[in-house]
């Protein structure tokens, strides 16, 4: 019994103190799983994908919904294709470019406006490419 006290009375008086857990300090886990997925580079599989994603990006900036995490996704569509609508249709290329600035305008300036632009642009070089 006489070590256990020489023990903790070295204890204090080295400064070591017990310390306690406090768990209002943690940060929760997200409740939704976190997954990447790779994007093909084939621009017939994604410009739908990239159509439905712009459908929805005026709305997302009306309402302050997720429209950065938006156009990100839609910059990486755009970055997964663009190699493959320069070679194919160099014509078209600069126009899609112009719709991936509006989409990040929109979504950074609070423009639902440059959404709306975005998508009337998209639709009709969506058209073009698929029928090219």
């Amino acid at each position: 019994m006489k070590i256990f006290g020489l023990v903790v009375a070295g204890l204090l008086a080295t400064g070591c103190t017990p310390t306690t857990y406090d768990a209002s300090n943690e940060t929760s886990a997200p409740t939704a799983p976190t997954t990447t997925t790779a994007i093909s580079d084939d621009p017939v599989a994604v410009l739908p994908l990239m159509l439905v994603e712009v459908t929805d990006l005026a709305r997302r900036v009306s309402e302050g919904d997720g429209e950065t995490a938006a156009a990100t996704r839609i910059e990486d569509m755009w970055a997964a294709i663009k190699e493959s609508v320069r070679d194919a249709q160099p014509d078209l290329y600069s126009g899609f470019e112009f719709v991936v600035r509006r989409c990040r305008d929109a979504a950074e300036f609070n423009r639902p406006a440059d959404a709306d632009r975005a998508l009337k642009n998209l639709e009709a070089l969506v058209e073009a490419y698929l029928a090219g």
